[in-house]
């Protein structure tokens, strides 16, 4: 019955689609500039999603001077050629002609519905192009103007619950990320309560977010109405369905569950090469593969992603994104020396980084470091999941060293908080023997259930202090890279040759090598000789 209920509605969709580009055809061929505004008015996405070449091949018979007389007009043309790699400069040149003509004293009768769909288009162009912090002003702009409509103006937006999600996801990527949730909240409520409702991208995202955050019971509620509200299968494996399928993939992870993940993972119809939420996939993915115990695939995967998406994976707040995963996958394959490299290479200043740090030193035995980190990346206002990962590494830190009032004070917090959130991952990233001392002294205070409710086990192993590099070491193994003279190596780094060959022979003996050679072939496997740059 579903997919019959799904067949009926495509068909529907496919009409109405029709009907939007036969409408634009009829106003172009009659010069109707105002008709063809209206016709885009009302079959935006329609014209965009199903008809996008044949609607870009319309809207360039227009002239240019009507064009800057209807900013409506110049948006689509300019979104239809963004969609054309090469022909992205001229798209730029569309969405200003829009821009400023839509705030040109002239044009100040602009509809306020033309308005809202012209400043949610300003801001998906900035993110679709790279620039998401300028989509800040418009798209809070945007969201104004839709607020403000009247019961009239939003009946002529029939895809209104779509227009907010658009603007929403411009302000989630410009990490507006409280902004964004609000105006997705708005775009659920203005969401018919029928099949097939246009308002999925909203649900879809706040379920999403939700459960990145290590908010899992506003997740699962999200999550719930998505299976069975006025929805579509189509909806839920499609783009607009993408952060529902990885809200349902990380609730099956804080099971522990990595073949639940992966069947809603592989539900995801998109392209890797093009699809926006790239990023968020890119982890879950990763951290699915962890899950399962193949950390070695996952780290092979994220650098997959990033070659494929090339330029973009180098842009800070990726690397930062991508670093972060990529640090915990070498943490999991013993390699902490690795990731330390990698979180001070790549992640950004902010409590994230102070917790990959901790986590880091956590591994390292560095007991001191790693409550510092923590202490710093509490300081401002932190997630659910944050949370969850500052408290339970702290635990682990206070568990090693002789007990004190506040030990059992973070634990009670760490239970308290693991139940309220159901997060059970902020455990399973505790090394095997941490995470021992940890469930036992939840269990201690009243808390084991947050332990025995899942079949929770660590995802990180026991680091072995003894072949672990020092700084020192670390400086004189990427000298090697170089040079071989031990005097070369004392003088760059102002101290003795017999110092040198002491921290030589201490590098060979952790690395498992006795030359240069294969000590660097082997600090290259495992990413320690990485520029920071």
């Amino acid at each position: 019955m579903g997919d019959e209920m799904d067949g009926d509605a495509a068909s529907e969709r496919s009409s109405v689609d029709r009907a939007a580009l036969e409408g634009l055809a009829e106003a172009i061929d009659a010069r109707d500039w105002d008709a063809a505004t209206a016709a885009v008015r009302t079959g935006w996405f329609q014209l965009l999603s199903a008809h996008g070449e044949a609607t870009r091949l319309l809207l360039e018979r227009i002239p240019a001077s009507e064009l800057r007389g209807h900013p409506l007009l110049a948006m689509l043309l300019g979104i239809a050629y963004n969609g054309l790699g090469f022909h992205r400069v001229r798209a730029l040149r569309y969405f200003v002609t829009a821009v400023r003509s839509a705030r040109a004293p002239r044009n100040a009768a602009v509809s306020p519905v033309d308005r809202a769909l012209i400043r949610s288009a300003e801001a998906s162009a900035y993110r679709l192009i790279g620039r998401p912090g300028l989509a800040v002003g418009p798209a809070t702009a945007a969201v104004a103007t839709l607020d403000r409509l009247s019961d009239d103006d939003r009946q002529q937006l029939t895809e209104l619950p779509r227009i907010y999600s658009q603007v929403g996801v411009s302000l989630y990527y410009a990490g507006q990320v409280e902004q964004a949730m609000e105006t997705f909240s708005k775009g659920l409520a203005a969401s018919p309560t029928t099949a097939p409702s246009p308002g999925f991208s909203n649900l879809a995202m706040l379920a999403g977010i939700h459960a990145f955050q290590g908010d899992l019971p506003e997740a699962r509620a999200h999550v719930e109405y998505a299976r069975t509200g006025p929805w579509t299968d189509r909806q839920r494996r499609t783009y607009i369905g993408t952060f529902y399928r990885l809200a349902e993939a990380m609730l099956a992870l804080e099971q522990m569950d990595a073949d639940t993940a992966r069947v809603h993972l592989a539900a995801m119809e998109h392209d890797r090469r093009t699809i926006e939420h790239w990023v968020a996939g890119a982890q879950v993915e990763a951290l699915a593969l962890l899950v399962d115990g193949k950390p070695g695939e996952a780290l092979a995967g994220l650098e997959a992603y990033a070659s494929m998406r090339a330029g973009e994976a180098r842009s800070p707040a990726v690397r930062s994104e991508l670093g972060r995963m990529r640090a915990l996958q070498q943490l999991a394959l013993g390699n902490p020396d690795a990731a330390w490299v990698i979180v001070e290479r790549d992640t950004v200043a902010g409590a994230d980084q102070h917790i990959a740090r901790a986590r880091v030193h956590v591994s390292l035995g560095r007991n001191g470091s790693a409550l510092t980190e923590l202490r710093a990346a509490v300081r401002g206002p932190l997630t659910a999941r944050q949370t969850a990962d500052a408290a339970a590494l702290e635990a682990a830190v206070l568990l090693r060293l002789a007990p004190t009032s506040r030990t059992r004070g973070v634990v009670e917090h760490l239970g308290a908080l693991l139940e309220r959130t159901e997060q059970r991952l902020a455990l399973a990233l505790l090394p095997e023997d941490d995470l021992d001392r940890v469930a036992a002294a939840l269990d201690d205070v009243g808390y084991g259930r947050v332990t025995r409710d899942v079949p929770l086990r660590s995802l990180l192993p026991v680091a072995e202090p003894e072949l672990l590099l020092t700084d020192r070491e670390l400086a004189v193994l990427g000298q090697l890279l170089t040079t071989g003279s031990v005097a070369e190596i004392a003088a760059t780094l102002v101290v003795s040759a017999n110092t040198v060959k002491s921290q030589l022979r201490s590098v060979y003996r952790k690395l498992g090598v006795n030359n240069r050679e294969d000590a660097i072939a082997v600090a290259l496997t495992r990413n320690l000789l990485v520029e920071r740059d």
